[in-house]
């Protein structure tokens, strides 16, 4: 561990293991970069003390010692684990079909030396050159699901710090009845014996609509990622990254495993929402399918119809 000298130092870069490795074979390819500032303490009323603005620029500046890049932050023995567990899940989706290549290529590509530690594990945010304000998330639910917790942080571990990751627990509720008649499009099973019942199945549906403020509005705003929450041992949570099916040109249908997202839900985005949806909220699909600053959605939450189960 070192500290910058700042009389003489300004910019020190290195590669990490896994980036010596990509250059060795020929494939380092930098192609992003961000900035960090989780070793400044930009407000010190919560340390016992107070001081003026001007003292907190020379503090930031001149006083803030600057630790150099710490290129490992774990042991030989935790990233060995976290490689053969990583090959042997990426293993498991390959078929009866595929070759010796596509096995060799997991082993090629599984970044062994990635670490996730608390240091520089959140990249300082752009925001907007004619806004005194940050970047913030504005999210409004449209459509009508039930909200059942929400916390403005995450605690990854029961002993561990707290991120700012804002929660949100929503439950969208399918509702099953029976129902008698003639069939339906609603329906999930025959006849019941010999009756004319059946049972049927109405479907639901979570309508977001998710903006960040303060910040330049592109055409490609935000990746979606999606994660299946399961207990692992301590009451420590185990999300597993499921992927979205990547259907060639021109194919209409893919199958779905349970390593797929589309084998849980389907998400869909902007243009791809349906026509019938957009009409039940009174959302005009010009708003959804622009690339100019998007208009606000709003629905009063608090003041619906009464509906009957099916």
């Amino acid at each position: 561990m070192e500290f910058f000298n700042k009389k003489e130092e300004v910019l020190n870069v290195e590669l990490t293991e896994y980036g010596e490795y990509l250059l060795a074979i020929g494939k380092l390819n930098p192609t992003y970069y961000a900035f960090f500032d989780d070793d400044v303490q930009y407000d010190t009323s919560g340390s016992g003390y107070t001081e003026t603005q001007n003292d907190i620029a020379n503090r930031i500046q001149y006083e803030t010692p600057k630790l150099k890049i710490l290129r490992s932050r774990s042991g030989a023995e935790t990233r060995v684990e976290t490689y053969l567990n990583k090959v042997s899940s990426s293993v498991g989706t390959l078929t009866q079909n595929s070759t010796t290549d596509s096995y060799t290529e997991i082993f090629r590509a599984q970044q062994s030396f990635t670490d996730n530690g608390k240091m520089a594990a959140h990249p300082i945010g752009t925001s907007m050159l004619t806004t005194p304000y940050n970047a913030s998330w504005q999210l409004e639910v449209l459509s009508l699901p039930q909200i059942l917790t929400a916390s403005r942080n995450y605690q990854p571990e029961p002993d561990g710090p707290l991120e700012n990751i804002p929660q949100l627990d929503i439950t969208v509720d399918y509702q099953m009845c029976f129902r008698t008649g003639d069939m339906s499009q609603t329906s999930i099973t025959p006849y019941l014996g010999d009756s004319n019942i059946y049972l049927s199945l109405k479907e639901d549906y979570l309508m977001i609509e998710l903006i960040e403020n303060n910040t330049v509005f592109e055409k490609e705003n935000f990746e979606i990622e999606v994660y299946h929450s399961a207990s692992g041992e301590n009451g420590i949570g185990v999300f597993t990254q499921k992927q979205f099916i990547q259907t060639d040109q021109g194919a209409d249908f893919a199958t779905s495993t349970d390593s797929d997202v589309e084998y849980f839900m389907n998400v869909l985005v902007d243009g791809d929402i349906p026509q019938e949806v957009l009409e039940q909220l009174n959302i005009s699909d010009t708003v959804v399918n622009t690339n100019a600053s998007r208009i606000r959605l709003n629905r009063n939450l608090y003041v619906t119809d009464n509906e009957e189960p099916c």
